[in-house]
């Protein structure tokens, strides 16, 4: 009996492997995923066709920095950043730099800087029309301020011949008994004596003044910017433009000065 059941056995066993296809179905399905995406599909059918599907799929993206400060947290882009500053100017730099610039223009000018002894003792040719502008120049000071001495004295004078005419004016509001009252130069013959005279006063002042005057006018000849730019134009050896006249102007004005004491002191040679 034994034997018989082990007959059968081996007889099914022997069946099952000479018929695959009563092996009966089998799936399975894959999928894995490292640094990407990845599919697989297996299929088996035990009739003995086969079907086989793999499919990987990978996708990487990698993103580089770059180094701009903008997009460092905690910092701020130089680009974003508005800086306001004040802006200084220092005007002894500029006006060294005109200087400088003046100075390149000069050439032979430069010879102006030279003190009082040497505008009045100079020899030189070049030198003659700029030094007779500045001795020009200083006797039209002296003469103007002449002038203007002569005009103040002038009217000192009529204001005094003002009040004396005032004075006798006044006395038209007097009685004979008041005017007999009043001291003897209050009077109005000694007021009307006083007039006469101041009045003669006041003319030769006014003389005076007007002399005066006309000798300003005729020393003022020769000394005005055209006279200047002229007397410069005939000493330099570059062009004389409105810079270098202004500068000249400037440096001369110092030695009319001086020139105009020296002419008032009568200490010019």
């Amino acid at each position: 009996m034994t034997n018989r059941k082990t007959l059968f056995a081996a007889l099914a066993a022997l069946a099952l492997l000479a018929s695959p296809a009563l092996a009966g179905n089998g799936h399975g399905n894959g999928n894995g995923n490292s640094g990407g995406n990845g599919n697989g599909n297996g299929n088996g059918n035990g009739n003995g066709n086969g079907n086989g599907n793999g499919r990987a799929g990978g996708n990487g993206n990698s993103g580089a920095s770059h180094g701009k400060s903008s997009s460092a947290p905690g910092q701020v882009a130089k680009a974003d950043t508005v800086t306001t500053a004040s802006t200084t100017v220092d005007t002894t730099t500029e006006v060294s730099s005109k200087q400088k610039n003046v100075h390149a223009k000069l050439g032979r000018l430069n010879s102006l800087q030279r003190n009082i002894n040497a505008y009045m003792n100079s020899k030189s040719k070049k030198f003659a029309a700029v030094q007779a502008f500045v001795t020009q120049s200083a006797t039209a000071k002296n003469a103007q301020a002449a002038a203007a001495a002569a005009a103040a004295t002038a009217a000192a004078a009529q204001a005094q011949l003002d009040a004396l005419q005032s004075q006798l004016d006044a006395l038209a509001s007097l009685s004979q008994a008041q005017i007999d009252a009043l001291p003897p130069e209050q009077q109005p013959a000694a007021l009307q004596a006083d007039i006469a005279a101041q009045q003669t006063v006041v003319d030769a002042a006014n003389a005076a003044a007007k002399q005066a005057a006309d000798a300003a006018a005729a020393a003022a000849v020769g000394t005005d910017d055209a006279s200047l730019h002229a007397a410069l134009t005939d000493m330099a050896n570059k062009p004389v433009d409105a810079e270098v006249t202004a500068w000249a102007q400037g440096v001369l004005a110092g030695k009319i000065d001086q020139m105009a004491a020296k002419i008032q002191a009568g200490t010019t040679p």
